[in-house]
Formats: structure tokens, sequence, C-alpha cells
């Protein structure tokens, strides 16, 4: 069985818990070794039974590069880098890349990685935002919102700007502001519209909304929404389409211009909205699951250990 090095802090208390699903999940499939601290790997090496075949680092969750793994430039073992937020730590994780000499890049996000680090394309993995289809599923509550946004609402997201906006002396409107990217305690998760909390709000929900970002990033709530079986009205994109998300099948694609529109349409049409919200939470629960992304992180990596 390959035996992967899985370098990074604990996750299990952030508000995206995606990693730490991932960390779990790779523990039933290879033999995963977790190392929390920072250090030279030279000496986190000698500190383990055997050697790994692979060394997998997660270390731009916070803001600062943690937990900080010096000394990989000096050891033969390939090395993969999770990224999770390309316009954070920018220059910093460049030259942390360079200096380490870091071969693999595993990123959520395609084009906006290509753009801002087209010296790395080569370097490049895709592996895509995915669900745990244990928390982000139909709990089957009954859809007593009518339309729904949640999360962060500034000048990234114009375009939830512009819905809010419209629609904020409309009682069948709901929003709930972005709880912030922090550690929760398990009590402070109940209070929030967090994990189960927020899953449960997207299931009650006919329409939710949401946006790419000025930056066009796929970004998770497109999946989130969809694995609850709600109807996501959101803009699409090229990224998006490759990632087998289909307009009018999977989703309903919106513009500043005409999402009030398409939301009147659909709240009228409860037929025709359950079946594109029937379709999408059977593409989502198809394609894009956490054990789905694990198996290809396995095998890329067994490929990568077996160059």
């Amino acid at each position: 069985m390959i035996h992967v090095l899985f370098i990074s802090d604990d996750t299990s208390g952030q508000l995206n818990k995606n990693f730490y699903f991932l960390e779990q999940e790779l523990s039933k499939g290879i033999n995963l070794t977790v190392w929390r601290k920072p250090g030279h790997i030279s000496y986190i090496l000698k500190q383990l039974p055997s050697r790994p075949d692979f060394i997998l680092l997660l270390n731009d969750m916070e803001h600062h590069l943690s937990p900080l793994i010096k000394g990989l430039a000096h050891t033969d073992i390939p090395t993969g880098l999770f990224i999770n937020d390309i316009h954070r730590l920018t220059k910093l994780r460049k030259n942390y890349i360079e200096k380490n000499k870091i071969d693999y890049l595993f990123t959520a996000v395609r084009d906006t990685f290509t753009a801002t680090y087209p010296e790395f394309a080569a370097k490049m993995e895709w592996l895509p935002h995915f669900v745990n289809t244990n928390l982000y599923k139909d709990y089957g509550l009954t859809k007593e919102i009518d339309l729904l946004m949640m999360g962060a609402v500034n000048a990234i997201y114009p375009l939830r700007q512009t819905i809010r906006n419209a629609y904020k002396d409309d009682s069948h409107f709901v929003y709930h502001s972005h709880p912030g990217y922090r550690k929760f305690t398990e009590t402070e998760g109940k209070q929030q519209m967090i994990g189960q909390t927020y899953a449960e709000e997207l299931n009650r929900a006919r329409i939710f909304f949401t946006s790419p970002s000025i930056l066009h990033y796929p970004v998770i709530k497109y999946f989130e929404a969809l694995a609850c079986r709600t109807l996501l009205l959101a803009p699409t994109f090229k990224e998006l389409e490759d990632l087998g998300f289909v307009p009018d099948f999977h989703f309903v694609p919106i513009n500043e211009h005409n999402f009030k529109e398409k939301a009147a349409y659909y709240l009228a049409h409860e037929t025709e909205r359950q079946k594109i919200a029937d379709q999408g939470y059977r593409f989502i629960h198809a394609t894009h699951t956490l054990q789905k992304r694990t198996e290809q992180l396995i095998k890329r990596i067994k490929q990568i250990a077996e160059k």
C-alpha cells in the first residue's frame, strides 16, 4: 500500500472542513501518516517508522504559511502542495514553491491558477471542489424559503450586491451573512449558519443565488446548493461548464439584468424548478463527491510515485 506523508494543521475546526474530510477519507485508502508541526523535512522523515512514497502539504489555511516546512528541495521524495485560495499569499507561495522545488500543485481552480502562476502551468494538478454527501444532501425539509442567499457580499461579488439590494424589502428573500473564516467550537457551530445548519438552510430554499466573484472561481456554493436539491441561480462560465455543469439542465444561468425575471419564473413553475433541481442533485452526487475526489487524488499520487 502506498505511503503518503500528509503535513497539515488540524483543519477539523475550520469553516470549510473539506480538507479534514479529505484527510479522513485518504486514511481509508492508503497508508497515511499525518504530521502537524513545523520543521525541517529531514528531521520529520527521521521520526517516521518508514519512508513515505509521496509528501502532501497543506499550508495556506491561515494568514501565513503554516505549518512551515523547510528543506523540501533536498529530498528526492515527490512533493505536492494544496493551493486553497490562489488570491491570498500569492508572492509568498511563489517563493516557497521555487525555493523548495515543489513539482505538483493541487488546485481547486484552473483558470485563475494559470493566470496567476503561468510559470507553474506544467506543475498544475486540477483537483476541483467536492462535497461530503453525508452533510450536503436532501434532508427532506419543507421548502419554506422562496429566495435564499448566503455568504460574502462585497465588491468582490458585485452580482451578490445587486441581488441583495434588489430584494432588500422583499419578505420572500432571506440573506445570511458570512460567519467569517476562523475556527469554530462545536457550540458555536450549532449557533452559526455553518455545517449541518447551513446545509439544512440550503435544503429549505426553493431558489438559491450565488456568483463566482470577479475572479471567476467556481466557488463551492455551486456544488453545495445542487447537492442539497435546491435550484441554483448563478452565472455560468467556461471553467464551470468544463466541470460538467450544464446551464438550464443542472442550474439556471443568470446575470445582473435577468435574475429577477428568472427567479419569478421558476418560483411560479414548480415542476420545471424541481426537474432542474433534481438533475443538479444527481449530477453532484454522481460526480463531485468526497469519495470521487479522494479516488482521483490517490490514483494521481500513485501515478507520480511510480514514475
